[in-house]
């Protein structure tokens, strides 16, 4: 059975359509969107549409409402220090190693903003054909300069597109491409996805973080794990996808900045040994201990590769 309001029953009856229209732009769309912060469309996000959200969708068009532009900034950090390709820092990690790093990269992608009653509202990237597309952005914080040979010279701290206007105080993301896009062809697919070094041949998926050292003592690579394939050339899924949701607080995209701390990320973690027979660092094997207190603070259960966003240390706000 159809769903009415008392207010579209009162339509229905009699009082015009002229009048519904008028009397439902009152009382939804004031600031020429629905209660869900769409346009048009689905007010309740129910998957059915009834007579009133149709009516809010009119008022909705007829008021023409708009998008506005936003962008969230973006600060890589080494603790307190700003990273810079080549740089050495100190006192990193559980033993006060030093380290150089010399690679900085992550895909971000289901990018939300949070308003004040707790909603999530999408974040429309714009697609430049660059470091965005489809809902996937990558964020480059190095610059070629050696010893981050394997990098371009073009960087990137910024993620850019369009939401419905309102006050935001919160922002929400996945660190990671999504599985619809981690197993296509990395050779044909668009940039930012066509990055041979930001590709895992072993795992036919994307790395989702880089971060690499100068002498390779150090690496942070993380990608879904346990890929198998179905039909053939197919991945059908993966044991471990290994994607952090990452969920800030205090966040107006107007004033704060999202930092992106490499000494947080790696502050419980013994920089100066190593599992026997692992790669150094965490290339996010499931049986390398080490990657444990590393994925913690991305905010990944290493134990099954779910989210664990309570746990991530890697973002921060300021």
């Amino acid at each position: 059975m159809q769903r009415l309001s008392k207010h579209t029953r009162l339509c229905a009856v009699g009082l015009g359509i002229a009048s519904c229209l008028v009397a439902a732009g009152a009382a939804w769309a004031q600031d020429g969107f629905d209660p869900n912060g769409q346009c048009v469309g689905d007010a309740d996000s129910d998957g059915v549409v009834t007579i009133s959200e149709i009516i809010i969708a009119v008022n909705n068009a007829l008021g023409d409402c708009q998008f506005q532009d936003v962008t969230l900034q973006f600060r890589a950090m080494v603790g307190a220090e700003p990273f810079t390709c080549g740089n050495a820092y100190h006192n990193i990690g559980t033993t006060n190693a030093d380290i150089v790093p010399s690679d900085f990269r992550l895909y971000a992608s289901n990018v939300r903003l949070v308003n004040a009653a707790n909603q999530e509202v999408a974040v429309r990237l714009e697609q430049d054909g660059i470091w965005q597309v489809d809902d996937v952005a990558l964020l480059d914080f190095e610059n070629k300069v050696p010893p981050c040979n394997n990098g371009n010279l073009p960087m990137n701290t910024t993620i850019r597109g369009s939401v419905p206007p309102g006050d935001y105080s919160g922002v929400r993301f996945v660190l990671g491409v999504p599985f619809t896009l981690n197993h296509a062809d990395q050779a044909i697919a668009p940039s930012p996805l066509n990055l041979t070094m930001m590709f895992w041949s072993w795992q036919d998926g994307y790395k989702f973080l880089r971060i690499d050292t100068a002498f390779d003592n150090l690496r942070v690579h993380l990608g879904s794990t346990g890929c198998a394939y179905g039909a053939p050339g197919v991945i059908a899924g993966c044991l471990r996808p290994n994607r952090g949701e990452v969920d800030l607080g205090g966040f107006n995209p107007s004033r704060n900045v999202i930092v992106v701390d490499l000494a947080a990320l790696l502050s419980d973690a013994d920089l100066n040994s190593n599992q026997v027979d692992t790669p150094p660092g965490c290339m996010s094997d499931p049986i390398d201990g080490d990657c444990g207190p590393i994925m913690r603070n991305l905010g990944i259960n290493f134990a099954d590769g779910s989210p664990s966003p309570r746990t991530q240390k890697f973002f921060r706000v300021e």
